[in-house]
């Protein structure tokens, strides 16, 4: 494990230092994911880490000459630019230098080879990190074009032919945090336009937009790569034209924001970094190597005390359903039939052994893919399936924890089959996003694996920054919830995975919606049966369109379904 420090420069009263939060808010998410310690500040540099200096910039020439040996300068500027300092590109003469572009790294090994001993340039390419998901999706934008950033004699050209084209446009300077969030929350379209002749890509500003699916309308520039079709890219004299285009065509608007999300979502800021600096290597638990104590004994253990705490058959917590005695009942904890006073889940135990066993078979079966509850309640599912990851050193995979975190919504009156449905007036459901957080904290599992998707899920699952799914718990109660999950996420759980449905055999609508969307899909593959309420059933590779499993791996699944329907912990 390495210790790492992110510094951020910012001189006496410049604001414009906040441009550089985004990605070391990236920085600090995928150095974590990979095992490192973190640590961030404003003007510091700790010369008993590896000091990543964002901004270098901005420091006078004397205080460049006393950074440490050992720091890093990530350069986020275009080089060439007049902005920058004389002494500026000699710094790789010095100190490690991590780029943002391609196009700058024969610049930078110039002064490097005056020290050729020093690790040489490395590009570090700006990714995603899903912390950076926050920018909530608005129906209807006020705004047609939004373009943020200093303003020269081409740029206010170029929106002004966007005004007089009819289109409404704002321009802002200076403006960041949640201020420049709104503005983006309220906009159709945003605009990039390059600042410079280099026409250097500005991908530390479209970064943060592609993170929150936004539309992009750019000009060309010579290092796009990956990201052309990420982006709705135009020459100048149609740049107009193309935001009038977009502005009008709200299907095709769409189009290019869930495009650009997925693209650049799968350009991960972990991965990145992990061929840069390494994964931590995990060290062996200290109880295996002085007590002899078998891992697997220990893993066992651990799960099997989260698992009870999580369902609370600990303190056995009294039931608070409205029709039945207040009081706990173990026979009714063990299937999920009653609503906890206390515990973070009401699955019950053998819901609550499936989901383990299942999310245990696909890490021992090597099943790509992360983890999903649409549906969280108090967060228990989806804590348990952080504490297998834990378990199980799995760094890699996260999960997703979605849900409206405020209830139920009411019946859609053109969705038959939820007339009627009650669950939408029941306070005991309405439980926020930072009490699951503050659950999760509780087991010491709240950290960058875990990903919040807050909002009805017509809204924020078909842009779920999730590319490919091993567990797809489904727990919306209602046909129309579960039925949006489905046709968001189906398509992306993997040759292998798994599909959960909590209340098959409790809500009408949810079950409806399940066989609906198995025969429209023509999936035969067998509905495995929980506990009388859930059930599951795995996707073959026949109906995920893609190659067949290896025998030993599909043998050692069948294994896994058969005894996931059995365990049982008392």
């Amino acid at each position: 494990m390495a210790k790492y420090h992110i510094g951020i420069i910012r001189p006496q009263g410049y604001q414009h230092s906040d441009c550089f939060r985004e990605v070391a808010e990236g920085l600090q998410s995928a150095l974590r994911s990979l095992g490192h310690t973190v640590t961030c500040g404003e003007n510091t540099v700790d010369a008993q880490a590896h000091s990543v200096v964002l901004g270098a910039h901005l420091l006078t020439e004397q205080e460049m000459e006393s950074l440490p040996a050992s720091a890093i300068v990530y350069n986020l500027e275009q080089l060439g630019s007049p902005d920058l300092p004389s002494w500026y590109t000699g710094l790789g003469s010095r100190v490690r230098i991590w780029d943002y572009s391609p196009l700058h790294l024969d610049l930078w090994r110039e002064s490097w080879k005056q020290s050729p001993h020093r690790e040489a340039p490395a590009l570090v390419e700006v990714g995603f990190a899903p912390e950076l998901r926050r920018i909530p999706s608005i129906s209807a934008p006020k705004i047609d074009v939004l373009f943020y950033g200093s303003i020269n004699e081409r740029r206010r050209r170029i929106l002004a032919g966007l005004e007089a084209a009819g289109l409404k446009v704002h321009a802002a300077f200076g403006v960041y945090g949640r201020d420049r969030d709104a503005l983006i929350a309220h906009s159709k379209v945003v605009l990039n336009l390059h600042a410079y002749e280099s026409k250097v890509f500005e991908i530390v500003r479209v970064s943060y937009l592609l993170a929150n699916a936004k539309a992009v309308v750019t000009e060309d520039a010579p290092d796009l790569g990956g990201l052309r079709d990420a982006v709705a890219v135009f020459p100048e004299e149609e740049l107009i034209a193309g935001c009038v285009a977009l502005v009008k065509d709200a299907a095709a608007r769409r189009g290019l924001e869930a495009r650009g999300f997925r693209i650049f979502s799968a350009r991960s800021q972990a991965r990145i970094l992990e061929g840069i600096v390494g994964r931590a290597e995990q060290p062996m638990p200290v109880a295996a190597a002085t007590q002899g104590i078998a891992v697997p004994e220990l893993r066992k253990l651990y799960l099997d005390m989260v698992q009870r705490s999580v369902i609370n058959t600990i303190y056995e917590d009294p039931n608070h359903d409205r029709w039945q005695p207040h009081e706990f009942n173990k026979d009714l904890r063990e299937l999920g039939r009653d609503w906890p006073t206390q515990a973070h889940s009401m699955i019950g135990n053998k819901r609550m052994g499936n989901l383990r066993e299942i999310a245990e078979c696909v890490l021992e079966c090597n099943i790509p893919g992360d983890f999903i509850e649409t549906g969280v309640w108090r967060g228990g599912a989806c804590i348990m399936l952080r504490a297998v990851l834990k378990a199980y050193g799995d760094t890699r995979r996260r999960v997703f924890v979605a849900d409206s975190f405020c209830g139920l919504p009411a019946p859609n009156p053109e969705i038959a089959a939820d007339a009627g449905d009650q669950h939408y007036t029941f306070s005991e459901l309405f439980v926020s996003s930072g009490q699951v957080r503050a659950n999760f904290a509780k087991y010491g599992l709240l950290d960058s694996q875990v990903c919040f998707l807050e909002g009805w899920f017509s809204d924020t699952l078909p842009s779920a920054p999730i590319e490919q799914i091993a567990i797809l718990r489904l727990d919306g109660d209602m046909y129309e919830s579960t039925m949006d999950a489905l046709n968001a996420l189906f398509d992306r759980v993997t040759p292998g995975g798994f599909i959960i449905i909590d209340d098959y055999g409790a809500v009408e609508g949810c079950q409806r919606a399940i066989r609906e969307f198995r025969a429209m899909r023509g999936i035969d593959d067998p509905l495995y049966d929980i506990d009388g309420y859930g059930a599951f059933w795995r996707k073959s590779a026949a109906i995920a369109g893609t190659h067949e499993t290896d025998e030993k791996t599909a043998e050692t699944d069948e294994d896994a379904i058969e005894t996931a329907t059995a365990v049982t912990i008392h």
